[in-house]
């Protein structure tokens, strides 16, 4: 718990981008219909194989891509934070544009039930190891500045904690993702 607090004014930081980013994801089909349908049939495209294999399969390709891009989100933010930012900022960015153009043809209720069962821990813990990386920026810029700090311990502190508490629970999030939210979705239709 002392290392969560440590996070706090970290996650807040990302939490304010993200939903500056979600903001302006759900605003750009307002001032940029063509462009922002173009963006989600290329996405929609890009996902559609996903359809044709084994639920199982489905399960873990997501928790790889959520697993190695939040532990990539951490680890880069070595280099003064930017790489978690920019992840958080595309991220929202991309969701404000789904929800934006599903909200249009599947209504909001829709929507909560596709990512809500799941998005509730996924969202949290993708945003928790991007603060993890805005802190390993910060402390990697105190340190050139000559501030005394133990970049290999705290590396290697934020690994371990991703380790014992984050992927485990994109584990979870991406079973939650293949097996329940499916059920919810059918039952809002």
């Amino acid at each position: 718990m002392q290392y969560v607090r440590t996070l706090r004014n970290y996650f807040l930081t990302i939490i304010v981008i993200f939903i500056i980013s979600l903001a302006a994801g759900y605003c750009y089909p307002l001032y940029f219909p063509a462009e922002a349908t173009a963006s989600f049939e290329d996405m929609s495209r890009m996902f559609e194989w996903i359809t044709t294999i084994h639920p199982m399969l489905i399960m873990l390709a997501i928790f790889a891509n959520n697993a190695l891009k939040s532990f990539a989100a951490l680890l880069l933010g070595l280099g003064f934070g930017i790489i978690p930012v920019l992840f958080v900022a595309s991220n929202g960015f991309i969701v404000g544009l789904v929800v934006n153009l599903l909200n249009k043809t599947e209504g909001l209720l829709f929507i909560a039930a596709a990512i809500v069962p799941h998005g509730i821990i996924e969202i949290p813990m993708i945003l928790l190891s991007a603060a993890i990386g805005l802190r390993l920026g910060h402390l990697m810029f105190s340190a050139i500045k000559g501030e005394t700090i133990d970049i290999k311990y705290e590396v290697k502190k934020s690994v371990m904690f991703y380790l014992h508490w984050i992927m485990p629970i994109l584990f979870i999030s991406a079973l939650i993702e293949c097996f329940i939210t499916p059920s919810v979705i059918l039952v809002v239709l």
